[in-house]
This record gives C-alpha cells, sequence and structure tokens, in this order.
C-alpha cells in the first residue's frame, strides 16, 4: 500500500503525509542512504533549512543523481530582512541544484518581535514576495513555536503553509491546526516523535519492554489522526528509520479518542 495523500492546503495538488525532516540526516554515517531509502520509499517531501549544517548540501548531492525524482522541496531562513531572505533563497537554489524552491519559510518566528520584522516594510515576507515574483519559489510558509504567532500567520492570509509541533507531546496546538486547516493553509507538523531526546528514550524503553503505547507508530498514528494535518516531517538519520516510518503511515488507522488520551498519559509520564 502507498504512503497515503493528502491536499497541500489550497494549493491545488495532494503530497504523501509522511515527508522527511532533514536537520539531522547529514550527521549520519549513513546520511545519503538515508535521503536514497526516503525517496525510493515514496517520500516527495524533504525540509531543510540553510542553517542546518550540510542538510542542503546533503539533499543537493543526492538529487542531482535522480534528477527526474519528484520531490517537494522546502527551505528556511532565519533572515529578518528583504535582501537578506532573497540572498538566502538564491543561497539555497545554488546548493540544492534547483532552479524553483517549492516551499520558501520564514525560520522560527516565534516572539511578537520578531513577527513584527519579518511583516514590516522591508522586512523577510517582501523578500520572498518578490522571490515568488521573479520564480525562485513557489510558495511562502512560516515556522514557529508560539501559537499566539501561529495565530497571526494564519490571520493574516500571507502564508501557504505553517510549520508547528503537535504530538502526544504537545497536544495544545490541535485548534491551530483546524483553524489552519479551515483557512486553506497546509499544516506541516515538527517532532511528531516528541524530539529533545524522547525518541531515543521511547526506543530504549521498548528494547527493555517497557513502552506500552508509546511507540514511534502510535505518536505517527496520533498526529495523522488530525485531518487538518497535512504533512508529517519525523526526521531521520538511518534507512531503518525510513523504512520503519513509512510502514507505520502505510497501515495508518486513527485513533479513536480514548486511545489518544491514553497516548498523552503515557507521553506525560514518560520521564517520571
Amino acid at each position: 500500500m502507498p504512503i497515503p495523500l493528502r491536499p497541500f492546503g489550497a494549493a491545488g495538488f495532494e503530497l504523501p503525509v509522511l515527508g522527511l525532516g532533514a536537520m539531522d540526516t547529514p550527521h549520519s554515517p549513513e546520511a545519503e542512504a538515508t535521503v536514497r531509502a526516503a525517496l525510493d520509499a515514496g517520500i516527495r517531501f524533504i525540509d531543510t533549512a540553510r542553517d542546518y549544517e550540510g542538510s542542503e548540501y546533503l539533499l543537493g548531492s543526492v538529487l542531482r543523481e535522480r534528477p527526474a525524482a519528484e520531490v517537494f522541496l522546502a527551505s528556511k531562513t532565519f533572515r529578518r530582512t528583504a535582501a537578506s531572505a532573497q540572498y538566502e533563497i538564491d543561497r539555497s537554489r545554488q546548493v540544492l541544484g534547483r532552479e524553483t524552491i517549492d516551499l520558501y519559510q520564514l525560520h522560527d518566528v516565534s516572539t511578537p518581535e520578531a513577527w513584527a520584522q519579518v511583516m514590516a516594510p522591508g522586512g523577510a515576507l517582501e523578500g520572498l514576495r518578490d522571490a515568488v515574483d521573479r520564480g525562485a519559489i513557489r510558495f511562502i510558509g512560516i515556522s514557529t513555536h508560539s501559537l499566539e504567532v501561529a495565530r497571526l500567520a494564519i490571520a493574516s492570509g500571507a502564508f501557504a503553509a505553517i510549520m508547528l509541533e503537535y504530538s502526544a507531546f504537545y497536544p495544545e496546538s490541535l485548534p491551530v491546526l483546524e483553524l489552519a486547516a479551515d483557512r486553506g493553509v497546509a499544516v506541516i507538523v515538527m517532532r511528531p516523535l516528541g524530539g529533545s531526546g524522547r525518541t531515543s528514550a521511547i526506543r530504549g524503553r521498548m528494547a527493555r519492554g517497557e513502552a506500552g503505547p508509546l511507540t514511534p507508530a502510535n505518536l505517527l498514528r496520533y498526529v495523522l489522526t488530525c485531518p487538518a494535518v497535512s504533512v508529517v516531517i519525523p526526521g531521520a538519520r538511518y534507512p531503518d528509520r525510513i523504512r520503519a516510518n513509512v510502514a507505520a503511515v502505510e497501515a495508518f488507522v486513527p485513533m479513536s479518542p480514548a486511545e489518544m488520551r491514553e497516548l498523552e498519559r503515557a507521553a506525560a509520564a514518560l520521564y517520571d
């Protein structure tokens, strides 16, 4: 069974619901094999950023081997002015080997001050809009760790996609995800397996037979049970992690509310 497809907001096309977050992939002895495994498995959404050390270079190297690969590439910039954001976009295009990057995101806009800066005249959003006009990028997105900023971004109508944290460890994002979907904004979920070392702790528990319902497969099920989610981007450093994630998503069955609450309780008790 192939990876299920979902609409990418109101953009008018669908993508496989499982993507790859490539922040840590370059720091693996099997980095190139991991990206190839993702492509072979049908993953088409890959997320990177200018400030992810070695990530754009890795992706550019592998994708140059496969010029026909149908990959929706997303990158991000921390820069807050129009000129510096456009410079970053052009560097991304060179390193990734792409004339046009599918999605470019304002990275970690998580304070009111950062929001005001990117939205001001001469701010980074202006640079991204200019990049759309000249064909350097297709869509504009934003990533944030602030639900307050997320609501502002959705209400602004300026963004085709928003990247937020959402998981059994962080269920508070759900109303904002649903708001985004209602407004036609694609929802990209980062850290679906918890991040911050939680995945390693879970795998250790699994190895000792102590995991209970708290497994990577169930954490992916939890996130994908929300129909507002367009694509989920767990990180991966090894091909076997790619294959495990793909198997979990291909077998996806939505969780019941009772199962979701049970997983949230298990997540809250991980370090107890």
